[in-house]
């Protein structure tokens, strides 16, 4: 990973729909050049995507939570094929820990949340955390020049 392709990612990291003019104005290339790299980063999985993002709130869902999960022994798999059904589930992590599964979900009142948390509890304990806010939405490390090994290639 060499220092422009470092500089790609960030600045689509802050805006995925920039130009490859723009990009090439910021990393001193030409928008043909942008392309080549931009597609080379996709082809070896580093790019996988590009998404909006969204104000739940203004969608009228104005509730989220981190809802930590200590799923039964031998019910994992049916934990998992249970929350890849949940349309609250925003994003879903298996972490260490004996709360092996966090989701952020999404909700439009209490009364939702509390429904879907009575679907999670015959295969597993939870613990419920209210987002108040996120004074920090990145989805790369800020530092991401001093984290990740440079190469001039």
């Amino acid at each position: 990973m060499d220092r422009i392709n470092l500089s790609l990612l960030k600045a689509l990291s802050e805006n995925a729909r920039m130009s490859y003019a723009e990009l090439g104005k910021r990393v001193h290339l030409s928008a043909p050049a942008v392309a080549e790299r931009i597609k080379k980063l996709e082809e070896k999985g580093v790019i996988t995507g590009y998404r909006p993002n969204f104000n739940l709130e203004k969608m009228g869902i104005p509730i989220t939570a981190l809802v930590e999960c200590q799923v039964y022994r031998t019910k994992e798999r049916e934990f998992k094929s249970l929350i890849m059904t949940l349309d609250e589930v925003i994003e879903c992590y298996n972490v260490t820990g004996p709360q092996a599964f966090v989701l952020k979900v999404g909700v439009t009142s209490m009364s939702s949340l509390d429904y879907l948390l009575e679907r999670l509890i015959d295969l597993s304990d939870t613990n419920t955390k209210m987002i108040m806010s996120m004074p920090i939405n990145e989805n790369m490390p800020k530092n991401i020049e001093k984290v990740t090994e440079i190469t001039d290639s």
